[in-house]
């Protein structure tokens, strides 16, 4: 059992994509968990292991408490703590309960990851559709749909725990039309692809657990990006267990993908050139926009012209990361060179949308 437990309803709100390709996870700096009491001590003790559980989901990295600087931090957590407070409630068996819930300065936490050189996964993440089938003593179910709760709140408990954005399908008819609970559970690729493809996401886990008469679960599991699958199984003694191996897996890969390490990219600068930008509001938005992601530290105007601008990125890495990221929501759309002529030499041509895709 974890020792950090988390509210259902705060997971769902923060975590459950419900359209596009990607979403901000809002709470990444925020953790609660149990304690025995109020007292100083088990604050410290508290509020330690939450911000361990920050640290590791803003780094992407699960062993992150290794480094030197990060364990330094984990000793003393105070002065990263911007505020905290008690809940008192009783669990399943109406024992009563203390819920410490934090909340830690992104600033301090950001620059502690840049000064021990590890890297910073912004909030923008992609998001994960999820086909889980349980088998169940009442037959084969779709999680999220007909199955018993259990599994579907330990998955978007683990979710929370590495900021994973996961998805799960409406269950309508046009999903029933097209995937079958039998199809699902024999993950034909094929299959599962067609059915998904109304959902966009960049990211498809699709899997199946059982448990035995003894407690134990087993699971399996294939995870899409694109062309590429990778297939994996998982164990455990609960349903948490059987669920974290895909989670830190695809937390691993993402974070790979989309985080960003300090001095990456030397802050080198690139221009670009965007159109589309035809109000006030829309370039206060764009750079708003751009100055968000993890992988931009400034977006500068250095030309403009109508609905048209050239921007002067100032990157903490490569162009190739920051296509990644634009990649996540559609908003800034690669385009044709529609201009005659422009006064700098730009490395890139976008339209702003302004909305997710």
């Amino acid at each position: 059992m974890r020792q950090i437990i988390r509210a259902l309803a705060s997971v769902f709100a923060v975590l459950t994509a419900l359209s596009g390709q990607a979403a901000v996870v809002s709470n990444l700096y925020d953790e609660q968990l149990l304690v025995e009491s109020q007292s100083r001590t088990a604050l410290k003790q508290g509020a330690g292991l939450a911000l361990e559980q920050v640290f590791v989901r803003v780094s992407g990295r699960r062993q992150v408490a290794d480094n030197p600087v990060v364990a330094e931090a984990l000793a003393a957590p105070e002065p990263f703590m911007t505020q905290y407070r008690y809940q008192r409630s009783k669990n399943d068996e109406g024992e009563d309960e203390l819920m410490l819930k934090l909340s830690f300065s992104p600033r301090q936490v950001n620059a502690t990851l840049q000064s021990a050189g590890l890297p910073i996964w912004s909030a923008n993440r992609p998001a994960v559709l999820v086909w889980l089938v349980a088998d169940t003593i009442e037959g084969r179910k779709f999680v999220g749909a007909d199955a018993d709760a259990e599994l579907l709140t330990a998955l978007h408990s683990e979710a929370q725990r590495r900021g994973v954005v996961v998805q799960m399908p409406l269950f309508d008819l046009a999903d029933s039309a097209s995937l079958s609970v039998k199809q699902a559970w024999e993950m034909s690729v094929d299959d599962i692809q067609q059915a998904s493809s109304r959902y966009s996401t960049p990211f498809i886990l699709m899997g199946r657990v059982s448990q035995f008469s003894t407690g134990q679960w087993i699971g399996s599991w294939v995870l899409l990006q694109g062309a590429e699958s990778l297939r994996l199984d998982s164990e455990g003694l609960t349903a948490t267990d059987v669920l974290a191996a895909p989670i830190d897996y695809l937390a691993d890969m993402q974070a790979a993908t989309y985080s960003v390490s300090a001095g990456a990219g030397s802050s080198a600068n690139t221009t670009i050139h965007v159109s589309g930008v035809n109000s006030f509001a829309s370039y206060a938005s764009l750079v708003t926009y751009l100055e968000g992601l993890a992988v931009i530290q400034h977006a500068n105007t250095v030309w403009l012209n109508k609905d048209e601008l050239i921007l002067e990125l100032v990157l903490n890495d490569d162009m190739e990361k920051v296509r990644r990221f634009l990649t996540l929501d559609g908003r800034l759309l690669e385009s044709a060179n529609v201009s005659q002529s422009l006064p700098v030499s730009v490395r890139g041509y976008y339209k702003w949308t302004g909305r997710n895709q």
